[in-house]
């Protein structure tokens, strides 16, 4: 398994598919270059040889023609001199040996096999003399008329060439071997520093991915392709990341829809239950109050009336709430109309008598919209209560403004009053919520404001007032054509 492992590696794979065919190709032309050197230096070093015999041809042919014995020994050994020569032999026409130096010499039979080959000229050749291996020169000698006198042989050892190119395979082979071993040796430390480290921090990085660690990242370092599957890698993970956070997304909006559903449907029952109590409390409430006032008539004293007065007002106020919670409870069944925004606040306001003193009115641009007017009405009627009990001393202002773009009308309530606070203003829409102190308001009046707004298509927002508290506004659409309320 083991040895397996290691033959898959890349380094493996790299250095019997890729440095072992570049070494045999390298090697291939190495030897054939070999081979052209040495058939270079065999050609050189016959050349040399043949040379010598060309420079005592002349010598020798002078001293054979005139017998000077003493001139033809003292050419025939000056070839030793010049080269490497392992020997130099001359013969007479007939065959018979004249003069030799070497070691070993020649066979008559091989002296007369020479002198019928040099008819055609000089000729080189290996052979061998008396077990020696050589490789012989042969040149004629000719006399004064340009007869055949003589023939000239000079030999060299043929391990002396051969031993030269034995020391060059040697030298080139090993120097190859050495240069095999140091390419090699690069590609391995090359490998782990190009491609090894830059692999093993990937899969370092893979392996703290498996662990669970999701918010690692792989580092784009090493080469292009490494870079390549590093992003490859983060990209996926990234990819992972933002589906878990969309699912994660979409899980908090599925929940949050199911807590919205559970808490429509607690305020459809609440509404419900509310209008059933309201009707059911009515009577009674009616009967107390009718009560209170018959008795307000019969006793005179100022404690009775204060204890009966504040019964009145009690039960008033609870008529007042159980009509918010009718009202909260029921939708507008009226058919919608077209009106007039400037006829819609002056109802409003009527309805206030006490505070029209203290309002502030900034009329706008004269414009018609579409809806249920007595709906509208309360929806004015309970902004403005809910700004003369924030500012009860003023200012409050009331007025609207016509977006003609957008299509749009903005009806804008402000009160002077200490604001409305951030914590406050997330839920200030939601049904019983209120920032008035317990017993002073039932939280329905702003519920019922966005209620009828979604029945009219519009909106209520919250902003905060130029006055100092905040501002209500009610976006309602644009009626195009305008008639008469």
């Amino acid at each position: 398994m083991k040895l397996s492992k290691m033959l898959s590696s890349l380094r493996t794979v790299l250095m019997l598919q890729v440095a072992l065919p570049v070494l045999a190709m390298l090697g291939l032309i190495l030897a054939i270059a070999l081979t052209l050197v040495g058939n270079f230096m065999e050609e050189r070093m016959q050349r040399d040889l043949q040379l010598v015999a060309r420079t005592i041809h002349l010598p020798v042919s002078q001293a054979l023609e005139r017998k000077d014995l003493e001139q033809l020994q003292n050419s025939m050994a000056s070839v030793f001199g010049m080269t490497e020569v392992y020997g130099a032999y001359l013969f007479d026409a007939e065959g018979q040996r004249l003069s030799s130096f070497g070691a070993v010499n020649p066979t008559q039979q091989q002296a007369s096999r020479a002198l019928e080959l040099i008819s055609e000229g000089e000729f080189a050749q290996y052979e061998r003399i008396r077990g020696r291996n050589v490789y012989s020169f042969f040149m004629p000698l000719f006399d004064n008329t340009g007869q055949p006198s003589g023939l000239l042989q000079v030999t060299r050892l043929r391990s002396d060439i051969e031993k030269g190119l034995q020391q060059l395979r040697l030298w080139a082979w090993g120097g190859f071997l050495v240069i095999a071993c140091l390419i090699m040796l690069v590609l391995m430390l090359t490998h782990q520093r190009a491609i090894g480290r830059p692999l093993s921090r990937l899969l370092s990085s893979i392996q703290q991915v498996r662990e669970g660690d999701w918010r690692h990242r792989a580092a784009l370092q090493g080469p292009s392709e490494v870079r390549e599957l590093a992003t490859g890698l983060n990209g996926m993970l990234d990819a992972i990341a933002l589906a878990e956070q969309r699912e994660a997304e979409q899980r908090s909006a599925r929940t949050e829809m199911a807590e919205r559903l559970r808490q429509t449907e607690t305020l459809a029952a609440l509404g419900q239950l509310s209008a059933g109590v309201a009707h059911e409390l009515g009577a009674p409430l009616s009967v107390v109050d009718g009560r209170a006032s018959r008795l307000l008539r019969v006793h005179q004293d100022s404690a009775s009336q204060r204890e009966l007065n504040e019964i009145r007002a009690q039960s008033s106020r609870m008529t007042a709430i159980i009509e918010q919670l009718l009202s909260y409870g029921r939708s507008s069944r009226a058919r919608k109309r077209q009106l007039q925004v400037a006829a819609l606040i002056a109802r409003a306001q009527a309805l206030l008598p006490e505070h029209a003193q203290s309002l502030e009115l900034s009329q706008g641009e004269n414009c018609v919209i579409e809806g249920d007017s007595l709906s509208l009405e309360q929806a004015l009627v309970n902004l403005l209560r809910n700004a003369f009990q924030a500012c009860p001393d003023g200012p409050v202002s009331l007025g609207w403004r016509v977006d003609r773009q957008q299509k749009s009308v903005t009806i804008h309530v402000d009160d002077g009053g200490p604001g409305i606070t951030e914590e406050m203003a997330a839920q200030v829409f939601e049904p019983f919520v209120t920032s008035k102190a317990p017993g002073e308001g039932s939280g329905l009046g702003l519920a019922i404001v966005r209620r009828v707004m979604r029945e009219h298509d519009g909106e209520v927002c919250l902003a905060e007032s130029q006055l100092g508290g905040a501002r209500f506004e009610l976006i309602l659409p644009l009626k195009e054509v305008q008639e008469n309320d």
